[in-house]
């Protein structure tokens, strides 16, 4: 089944959700194994931080499409639960998407080289003809705009953020399954482990 019904998602929303949610997880742990693991003059710190950009700035694609795919499908009904739980739901559901756009466009604002695809790159925001347009418009120069987006991307977001985000919606999701035993993490699942549910 590849679109949504209105009990469960098609086999394009799950992939959508679980490609996003990957590299998002393979985001921070290549970002993080350089943090943590690597000096600034080791010969794979360069290009780990490449390959986060990468991985970081794929979620833009990912996240356009699933929205494009969203806007040709219906959405599944909630199960039954208390309004504050579908508000609640329904907020978070925004705050995941605006994220979704957020973090990649925030990570590229602030990225100082190119990202490369390795057949292709992604030129650093301050060479593109959009860059200079808005840092003029702004009349800011490179390194005040750099750590204003570093901050929001870094400091901000990537660190506590999108984290919360991410455990409240993973633990709502293992509520409801748990808790309140209801299908809204398993139409979720791929089909075959739904099935074993």
């Amino acid at each position: 089944m590849i679109k949504n019904t209105v009990t469960t998602y098609g086999s394009f929303a799950k992939w959508f959700h679980w490609l996003i949610a990957l590299c998002f997880l393979a985001a921070y742990v290549i970002v993080y194994y350089k943090i943590w693991f690597l000096d600034k003059d080791d010969a794979l710190f360069r290009p780990s931080l490449n390959i986060h950009a990468a991985v970081g700035f794929s979620v833009l694609l990912w996240a356009c499409l699933r929205v494009w795919w969203r806007f040709f499908n219906v959405q599944p009904q909630m199960p039954p639960m208390p309004k504050w739980q579908q508000k609640s739901a329904h907020w978070m559901h925004w705050l995941l998407y605006f994220f979704m756009f957020a973090m990649p466009i925030s990570g590229w604002f602030g990225f100082g080289g190119s990202i490369d695809y390795g057949i292709f790159q992604i030129p650093t925001f301050n060479e593109t003809w959009l860059g200079q347009w808005i840092l003029a418009l702004f009349n800011t120069d490179w390194d005040t705009w750099e750590k204003k987006w570093d901050f929001f991307h870094k400091d901000i977001s990537g660190a506590w953020v999108l984290w919360i985000l991410i455990a409240v919606h993973a633990g709502a999701a293992l509520y409801h399954h748990f808790v309140q035993k209801d299908d809204t993490l398993t139409r979720m699942l791929p089909k075959k482990i739904n099935k074993a549910e």
